[in-house]
C-alpha cells in the first residue's frame, strides 16, 4: 500500500513538471530513475535500497550469563524515495522505510537554495550535521554498521538548518535547530538541539590520481529539560545484544564535540572520529557529580584491491558511492573489491556510574558488483571489558537504485 503512496507522490510531482508548457523532458537511468526538463528547472528522481543481513554470533559463557544472543537475519533497510528540484531553487525529498513491516519516515524535507549569504535553508525531518559516518549514507559506509561512536551521534530529528559551501565546495558549514523528536515525527516540549559542523578539504587531487584530505569539527548543545537519557551500544552488529548501557534519571543538558579526519590516497583510505560527550544532570537528579564525561572513537583503514578509490561528496563532506572500473560480468569484469580493518571503542564509565566499556575489532570485505549492487561481510571481535568476548560474523546483500 505504502509503495503506491510513494509512486503517487512521484507521479504528482512529475505531472506538475510535465504540465509546464513547451518544455521537453528526458527520462534516463543514472543509478536511479531520473526525469528532467530540457532547461533542468524540473528534475525528479525515484529510487530505493534493499539491505538483507545475516548474522552468526558466539559469545563467552561470562557474556551468556548476562545477555541472550542468537543467530539471525533481517531486512536491515527497505526504502523507497522520491526527490527532486522544482523551479531551479526548491528541493524536496520523501523517503520511507518498510524494514520493520510498518512505514517509517526517514528523510522528509523541503529546501530553498541559492539564498543570499546563507546559501540553503532546509526544514523537515533529516540528519543533524554531526559525524562523518553518520552523514555518509548507510549505502556507502565501509562496514555494515557504523562504529561505536554512533551511540553519541544525533540522527534524524525534526528541525531547520542553514548550510553553505565556498571555494568550489572545499569549505562548508552548517548549523541547525532541532527538536528532540527521536524518530516520532512529532514533538511537544521544551527540549531542543543546536548543532553545527565545519568541514574543510585542504588537499584534493581529482582524476585517476585521486587524493583527498578531509578535516571536520562539530558541536551540539542539547537541552533536555530534566528528561531521562539512556546511552547503549551493540558491537557494530544490529542483531547483537546491547552489551553496554548507561541511564541518567534527569538531565539538564548535554554538550557534544566531535573531530573528523578522512584521507584518500589512490586506492587506500583512512578515516577516524572522536566524540566527547558531557552530560549535566538536573538539580533534582539523584546523581552527585556536576558533569559526566563520556567518549567514543574509531579508526578504519581500507584498500580497494582492484584499483578503484573511495569517492567523496563535496559540500556534504562524506563518502559517496563506489564506482567499479569494470562491472561484474561485463567484458570479463570482476567489479570492485575492498578490504578493511576497523578498531573502535566506547566508554560509558564515568564517576560513580559504570555503564561498561566496549572495544571492537572489525575485519571487512566488500564486493561491488556494479554501482548499485554490493555484497559485504564483516568479522567482529567484541571485547566487553572485564566481562567477556563475542565473535560475530555477518553478511549483507545490498541493492541501491
Amino acid at each position: 500500500m505504502y509503495k503506491w503512496i510513494l509512486v503517487a507522490m512521484a507521479t504528482f510531482f512529475a505531472g506538475a513538471a510535465f504540465s509546464q508548457a513547451d518544455n521537453q523532458f528526458r527520462v534516463k537511468w543514472d543509478n536511479a530513475l531520473k526525469i528532467e526538463s530540457a532547461d533542468k528547472q524540473f528534475q525528479i528522481k525515484m529510487g530505493g535500497r534493499l539491505q538483507y543481513d545475516m548474522m552468526f554470533i558466539r559469545q563467552d559463557d561470562t557474556l551468556s550469563n548476562h545477555f541472550a544472543a542468537e543467530n539471525g537475519s533481517e531486512f536491515r533497510r527497505v526504502r523507497l524515495y522520491t526527490s527532486g528540484s522544482l523551479y531551479d531553487n526548491v528541493v524536496f525529498k520523501v523517503q520511507l522505510d518498510f524494514a520493520k513491516g510498518t512505514v517509517v519516515l526517514k528523510d522528509v524535507y523541503l529546501r530553498l537554495t541559492k539564498l543570499p549569504v546563507v546559501g540553503n535553508f532546509q526544514v523537515g525531518n533529516f540528519k543533524e550535521p554531526m559525524g562523518f559516518e553518520m552523514l555518509t549514507s548507510s549505502n556507502n559506509n565501509i562496514d555494515l554498521e557504523r562504529s561505536l561512536t554512533d551511540a553519541f551521534t544525533p540522527d534524524r530529528n525534526l528541525g531547520m538548518m542553514l548550510f553553505n559551501s565556498w571555494v568550489k565546495k572545499r569549505i562548508s558549514a552548517s548549523a541547525g535547530f532541532f527538536y528532540n523528536s527521536d524518530g516520532s515525527y512529532k514533538y511537544q516540549g521544551n527540549a531542543y538541539h543546536l548543532t553545527g559542523r565545519f568541514v574543510v578539504v585542504p588537499y584534493l587531487k581529482t582524476g585517476n590520481d585521486f587524493q583527498l584530505a578531509h578535516l571536520g569539527i562539530s558541536y551540539s548543545h542539547q537541552f533536555h529539560d530534566g528528561t531521562s537519557l539512556e546511552y547503549e551500544s551493540r558491537p557494530e552488529s544490529h542483531l547483537a545484544p546491547k552489551y553496554v548501557a548507561l541511564n541518567f534519571d534527569e538531565v539538564k543538558q548535554v554538550n557534544k564535540m566531535a573531530a573528523e579526519l578522512a584521507l584518500v590516497y589512490h586506492q587506500f583510505s583512512f578515516q577516524s572520529e572522536y566524540i566527547a560527550n558531557a552530560v549535566t544532570p538536573s538539580s533534582t537528579s539523584a546523581l552527585t557529580a556536576s558533569s559526566y564525561n563520556l567518549h567514543a572513537w574509531y579508526g578504519i583503514f581500507s584498500w580497494m584491491v582492484t584499483g578503484e578509490h573511495r569517492t567523496y561528496k563535496m559540500g556534504l563532506g562524506a563518502f559517496d558511492r563506489v564506482i567499479p572500473t569494470k562491472n561484474f560480468g561485463k567484458d570479463g569484469g570482476f567489479g570492485a573489491l575492498e578490504l578493511s580493518v576497523r578498531y573502535s571503542q566506547i566508554d560509558l564509565n564515568a564517576q560513580e556510574l559504570e555503564g561498561g566499556k566496549l572495544n571492537d575489532m572489525t575485519l571487512g570485505v566488500n564486493w561491488f558488483l556494479n554501482p548499485v549492487t554490493r555484497i559485504s561481510a564483516n568479522y567482529i571481535r567484541a571485547d566487553v571489558v572485564d566481562l567477556g568476548l563475542a565473535n560475530i560474523f555477518e553478511m549483507r546483500f545490498q541493492l541501491v537504485f
